[in-house]
């Protein structure tokens, strides 16, 4: 059986939608449950990559800007999923569209890669 992926969901991530993932089976970490919930973007990118976890994150303003300054470091990371900003009853879509991301890659596919999670996964 394929291994779940590994998520570490920013501050902007609801709790709802870290619930259903966990239900769905993946391994999930919030950024407060770290001590991270107020931290910038770098600290998360770092806390995600240090401990092998794909970031997954809503902010598609200020987190994009980071993950390049991250690399223009020179430093490697574990994964970025971006995602759009959905109604609070979407969480059904976005799981689905993990689990569909889930089938073709797992952690060690997506170091390095960033990726939008968008109707391509369904």
């Amino acid at each position: 059986m394929r291994e779940m992926l590994k998520l570490f969901l920013d501050a902007d991530t609801p709790e709802a939608l870290a619930k259903a993932l966990k239900s769905a089976g993946f391994v999930v970490v919030r950024s407060q449950e770290v001590g991270l919930g107020e931290a910038d973007d770098l600290a998360q990118i770092q806390w995600a990559s240090e401990h092998g976890y794909v970031l997954f994150t809503f902010d598609v303003k200020t987190m994009p800007k980071a993950v390049m300054q991250w690399q223009a470091m020179g430093c490697k990371h574990s994964g970025v999923i971006f995602c759009e900003q959905m109604p609070r009853d979407a969480i059904g879509v976005i799981v689905r569209r993990l689990l569909n991301l889930a089938k073709v890659h797992n952690n060690e596919t997506l170091k390095n890669v960033t990726l939008h999670l968008g109707a391509v996964w369904d």
